[in-house]
């Protein structure tokens, strides 16, 4: 009986593998040069080696700019010479964005570069304490690690996925840090005058909570704090004065709540100004750096708006749960599905793929996810399947049998979250919009009621000129 055809269906890494095996078939393995660098922030380290391991260049430093580049290059080309290497498979581990320089540039002249995942590298290193020296542990792991053909995606996002990918990644950071900056401010009140943030009154002899501002971020809120956080102020002013300022400043307040935030301030217990200096000094500093982090958030939306309607990724606004800037990040580190050939391999990509644990001739069974993949594709898989278990009426069903079935939140999140990613590479793919069997869904108005920056006019010329 001959042996059958080699298929990308028949090898064990599928499509991943045959490009792979296809890649090494027929060659001396001696002659495939391995490359190994170890990213950093200002201390890039190489190793070359041959397939079976044999070291052909030690491990070197290089710096990351013209003359360090040229170094490795040469080394390289060595390398490639001594050994008359007919492939050359070059790793580098994504360590933090010091790697993506390195892959540009060698991009530039001619190399393709594996991109390896930090945990796929961890696992490396930690076998590899049993064989290898400690010195130089993480290049041996990257080079084992390719030489297995555990290296993630050989490009860089480019054009709208990565100006995508930069704006929805620095406003999440401007996000966290204005939640922390809301917390220092809620903590400050609370030691300037502790019943800002809502009172308790005593009704039947039970405790009932009530609020000054419905909204503690509002702009009368705000306001107020700013210019008067200390209950004094407010009560040397008199109601009188107070309506008047808040007329000036169009607060759109009504009388009954100022009538509210004077009985709290004559209510409160009132420590001096003097006492409390040093917070109405860091009060004063914490809504400043809030005043900038809003405006910075602000601005960032406005242009993501702008750039994903531009892109396919517009048509994941039509899906009922997932917002502008939700559809603009999941798009971008989702990255161009022509890459792929199924959803599958997406969700591989994002780690979020459960491990089989199996023993023997056992039936085996999911257990943890692999995340063996991109953590922020990983992240937004989590935040995507969170919105739409809450927000999405045709798949909002689907996380509930999954909790009948006894499954953790954050696991049927995940879950549902790689069910999405499956619609959307049809979405994306087909280039169709959402299609929901909710009989009072439009398409029209699920898009016009999330995009805050652009009339739905725009969106509708935009969407068919494409």
């Amino acid at each position: 009986m001959g042996l059958k055809k080699y298929t990308n269906i028949n090898n064990i890494q599928g499509k991943k593998g045959s490009q792979f095996s296809s890649q090494l078939r027929g060659i001396n393995l001696e002659r495939v040069l391995i490359v190994a660098i170890d990213a950093a922030k200002f201390y890039q380290k190489a190793l070359l080696c041959n397939y079976y391991g044999d070291v052909l260049e030690r491990p070197f430093f290089f710096g990351v700019n013209q003359d360090g580049l040229n170094l490795l290059c040469s080394k390289i080309e060595e390398a490639r010479m001594e050994i008359q290497a007919e492939r050359i498979f070059i790793g580098v581990e994504s360590t933090a964005h010091y790697y993506e320089d390195i892959v540009y540039e060698l991009g530039k002249r001619g190399y393709g570069v594996t991109i390896i995942n930090p945990a796929t590298t961890y696992e490396e290193r930690a076998s590899a304490l049993n064989w290898s020296k400690t010195d130089d542990l993480d290049l041996y792991a990257i080079a084992h690690a390719l030489i297995q053909n555990k290296g993630m995606e050989n490009k860089l996002p480019e054009g709208a996925y990565r100006k995508l990918m930069k704006l929805t990644r620095a406003r999440r950071s401007e996000v966290q840090k204005r939640a922390l900056v809301r917390i220092q401010i809620r903590t400050l009140m609370d030691h300037i005058w502790r019943d800002y943030q809502g009172f308790v009154e005593i009704e039947n002899n039970k405790p009932k909570k009530k609020l000054i501002f419905s909204d503690f971020w509002g702009k009368s809120s705000l306001f107020f704090m700013e210019h008067f956080p200390h209950p004094s102020s407010l009560i040397d002013l008199g109601e009188e004065r107070v309506w008047e300022i808040s007329k000036e400043n169009k607060l759109r307040i009504k009388e009954t709540h100022i009538q509210t935030l004077l009985y709290v301030a004559r209510k409160s217990i009132i420590k001096s100004t003097e006492v409390v200096s040093a917070e109405l000094l860091l009060l004063r500093l914490a809504i400043k750096d809030l005043k900038r982090l809003d405006e910075n958030v602000g601005l960032l939306e406005k242009e993501i708006e702008k750039e994903l309607l531009q892109t396919d990724g517009r048509l994941l606004l039509t899906v009922p749960g997932i917002g502008v800037v939700t559809a603009a990040e999941f798009y971008s580190e989702l990255g161009d599905i022509s890459h792929f050939d199924n959803a599958g391999q997406l969700i591989k990509k994002a780690g979020t793929n459960p491990i089989i644990i199996q023993s023997g001739g056992t039936q085996g069974f999911y257990g943890r996810i692999s995340k063996q993949g991109n953590k922020h594709l990983r992240f937004m898989v989590y935040t995507v399947g969170k919105s739409l278990a809450q927000h999405n009426k045709d798949l909002r069903p689907y996380y509930e049998r999954l909790k009948e079935r006894g499954k953790h939140a954050r696991k049927a999140f995940i879950a549902l979250g790689n069910k999405f990613i499956k619609i959307a590479f049809s979405m994306l793919k087909n280039r169709k919009p959402y299609e929901s069997k909710q009989p009072d869904y439009r398409i029209f108005t699920e898009v016009k009621k999330k995009l805050l920056y652009t009339k739905m006019n725009t969106y509708l010329n935009i969407a068919l000129a494409a």
